[in-house]
């Protein structure tokens, strides 16, 4: 197990399961996901008839890179709980690390119906649209959650990440034209004026 420099608590007779999900927590706070997912899942073990530790798990598997096993667990606590905006936030990230792009969207717009104001459901579904080059449909997503500046600035950020270099100088250039633009968009801006100049020679 991975030692993180800090003091675990010591394990006593008879409160092994809260031991272990305190010390499952550490591991998690320190990113340390496979420690944590098995710590978690020992502290299940020890007591099959306590409830589940599904709201610990589906992170942690998530982590851990274990996304069938978190999603599933996701399932059951939107099962539980599902006008919990924060909760679909959450498992709509997870869907789409997983690569279930689809799910993901519907996932992130079914968080923003319960929750208008997320911020940051709105920007993780804007993101996610912009990285299928689907631009218009993620600025109308974005621009009501950060701005019109920086959502520009962000599809920037993503169309390069794409590979789409002439829609990152159009969104650059129209982030840099309006009120509020982030200081890093004329860096980007220099940074791809650059890149251009020494494809050329």
């Amino acid at each position: 197990m991975s030692q993180l420099g800090v003091a675990l608590p010591a394990m006593k007779p008879g409160d092994d399961r809260e031991l272990k999900i305190i010390a499952a927590e550490q591991m998690a706070k320190h990113g340390y996901w496979d420690e944590a997912v098995e710590l978690y899942l020992d502290a299940e073990s020890i007591a099959p008839k306590k409830p589940k530790l599904d709201a610990q798990l589906a992170p942690a598997l998530a982590g851990a890179g274990q996304y069938p096993q978190s999603i599933e667990r996701y399932r059951r606590l939107i099962k539980i709980n599902p006008m919990d905006a924060e909760l679909a936030n959450n498992f709509a990230f997870t869907l789409m690390e997983s690569g279930d792009l689809v799910a993901a969207e519907s996932e992130f717009r079914r968080a923003l119906t319960l929750d208008t104001q997320s911020e940051n459901a709105a920007v993780n579904l804007g993101l996610l649209i912009a990285r299928q080059r689907r631009y218009d449909d993620a600025l109308s997503v974005l621009i009501p959650a950060i701005g019109e500046a920086a959502a520009h600035h962000n599809l920037g950020v993503i169309a390069i990440e794409v590979g789409d270099e002439h829609s990152a100088r159009q969104h650059f250039a129209k982030a840099a034209s309006l009120p509020g633009a982030p200081k890093a968009t004329q860096e980007f801006i220099a940074a791809i004026s650059k890149s251009s100049m020494t494809t050329v020679k």
